[in-house]
């Protein structure tokens, strides 16, 4: 009986970003849970799976984009519970995400409720964002004796001289509607470098480069930010 479940790390949207080791997971599992945040059945995650599995082996599993977290861990319970009752059958079952698994991925809240059924789950690692964005642009996160963090943009924006004192890079993700405060940092700071990558490896990605441009507040969403100091 098949007692385990894998998360699966898609990249940041490039299907030639997936990993062989992903495509493989993907091709042996009987059934592939796929995110969506919009109703309408608009997934970048469906868009790269489809790719490379049958239509009939994937699973829509619709997460409303809400700030709730009652009405969000309702559906990971729920999801948890479908995808155990799947694996008790004997079903090999896997569930995808954007990015890399571990960082900020849905998938983290779903492992903690199949463990707590006792379900075993494994995870395939993804290209993260933020690892594309920076080579993308050839930029070196950090060199001998360096280091860089990665961080959620935060709503105080104090605590982000002494991280780039500490660290050679700061990587900051889930930006959105914080975009503007960034801007506001950026233009009172004498930075080396801060670059924001909108939808990065994507056909409508944008690069916008902070020290010289205003982004549109829609530029916010589903980007990552890294900044570097002089």
């Amino acid at each position: 009986m098949t007692t385990k479940i894998c998360g699966i790390g898609l990249g940041p949207g490039d299907p030639e970003l997936v990993t062989i080791k992903a495509v493989r997971a993907m091709e042996q599992a009987d059934m592939v849970v796929v995110p969506q945040s919009d109703i309408t059945g608009r997934s970048i995650a469906a868009d790269i799976v489809s790719g490379y599995i049958p239509a009939e082996k994937i699973h829509m599993y619709h997460f409303p984009m809400t700030g709730n977290k009652a009405d969000l861990d309702t559906r990971y319970s729920a999801l948890a519970d479908e995808m155990a009752r799947w694996a008790a059958t004997g079903k090999r079952v896997c569930y995808v995400t954007i990015g890399d698994t571990p960082v900020y991925s849905t998938f983290n809240y779903l492992r903690d409720k199949l463990l707590a059924q006792g379900i075993t789950t494994e995870m395939v690692p993804g290209v993260s964002a933020y690892s594309a964005a920076a080579n993308s642009q050839s930029l070196p996160l950090c060199e001998k004796d360096g280091s860089f963090c990665v961080i959620e943009m935060p709503a105080n924006l104090e605590e982000l001289p002494a991280l780039l004192e500490r660290f050679s890079s700061i990587v900051l993700m889930k930006v959105h509607k914080r975009l503007p405060a960034l801007c506001q940092f950026v233009r009172e700071n004498d930075l080396a470098y801060a670059s924001l990558f909108q939808r990065i490896s994507l056909p409508e990605e944008q690069v916008y480069d902070l020290l010289t441009q205003t982004p549109p507040q829609e530029a916010g969403y589903l980007s990552t930010a890294i900044l570097q100091r002089r």
